[in-house]
């Protein structure tokens, strides 16, 4: 029994307890585990009872909130998926994943992978193997990532560019936040792949974010995707590494940057938004957890409905 409740909500939590407390006030529980009932008590215990019964109150109470009033601004529908859930949003669909992305994107060979990188696209980035650029080239390209690198590296040859002081009398090439670099089909692979530059460092300053670079992140990868029609994207919670954005901020403003895209007029759309929140595997918890992630995700799209 006690299993059960590891996976539950808080309101399926409350629930059973206020029913299993409402029973112990009428009943004698040999073995409340297995709702081994004797007889009725001869004189019931009614505080028993009404602490059983406040708590179903607030066990529906808390449902109908996260189901309906985190939904105040629509009520759209969030369905179940495999690995998350989804929604969809005008002739789109918004989906949130858990687990890695390289994993996750791997069966989908003409889905575009998002990778955020820094607005350098140096090294730092993709040796890195706790970011997820560094995650999936090593996974994707293990002992290739020198190669990987020249393909950047000539894909920017072009590419304006900034000196700053990247760290104290250190300068380098700034290629600016939302700069895109579409690799199409790296070393030989069918599964093209964007970096996306979202994080800025500076001298006295170091490694940091924005809601306003994701927006920038999201609104050039709408414009790659046009350009290569391509419909299907996986992309991680940008911003949250290295850039100092807590998760659940992070993964609000990836919403909002799509739902705002989405709903513009200007032709092109992504049909499909696969967002990837980091799950080392199913008996860890996610970087952010399910329960908010559908909030986020429900109170987004109804925003834009």
């Amino acid at each position: 029994m006690f299993k059960f409740f590891e996976n539950q909500k808080y309101s399926v939590i409350l629930l059973v307890l206020g029913f299993l407390l409402i029973m112990a006030g009428f009943f004698e529980l040999k073995d409340i585990t297995k709702l081994n009932i004797s007889s009725a008590r001869s004189e019931p215990i009614y505080a028993i009872a009404f602490l059983g019964t406040i708590f179903s109150l607030i066990s529906i109470s808390v449902y109908l909130f996260d189901e309906k009033t985190l939904g105040w601004l629509s009520s759209k529908k969030i369905k179940k998926l495999e690995h998350g859930f989804g929604t969809k949003l005008l002739n789109s669909k918004i989906n949130i994943l858990f687990g890695r992305l390289e994993s996750l994107s791997n069966e989908f060979e003409e889905a575009m992978v998002i990778l955020p990188a820094n607005e350098f696209f140096d090294d730092e980035c993709i040796n890195d193997s706790r970011s997820a650029l560094g995650a999936y080239f090593n996974k994707k390209f293990t002992n290739q990532t020198e190669q990987i690198k020249e393909l950047i590296l000539h894909e920017l040859k072009d590419a304006k560019s900034l000196e700053v002081e990247k760290e104290t009398n250190v300068m380098q090439k700034s290629y600016g936040v939302g700069k895109g670099v579409l690799l199409k089909n790296p070393m030989g692979s069918n599964q093209p792949v964007m970096l996306v530059a979202v994080t800025t460092k500076r001298a006295g300053e170091g490694l940091s974010a924005e809601l306003s670079y994701i927006f920038k992140a999201v609104n050039r990868i709408q414009s790659v995707a046009a350009d290569n029609r391509i419909d299907t994207v996986f992309v991680p919670v940008m911003g949250s590494g290295h850039g100092g954005l807590k998760k659940e901020v992070a993964l609000f403003g990836l919403l909002l940057a799509i739902c705002n895209g989405i709903t513009k007029h200007n032709g092109h759309h992504i049909r499909n938004f696969n967002i990837v929140v980091f799950q080392g595997d199913d008996k860890t918890p996610p970087s952010v957890s399910k329960i908010i992630s559908k909030r986020l995700l429900r109170t987004t799209t109804g925003m834009f409905s």
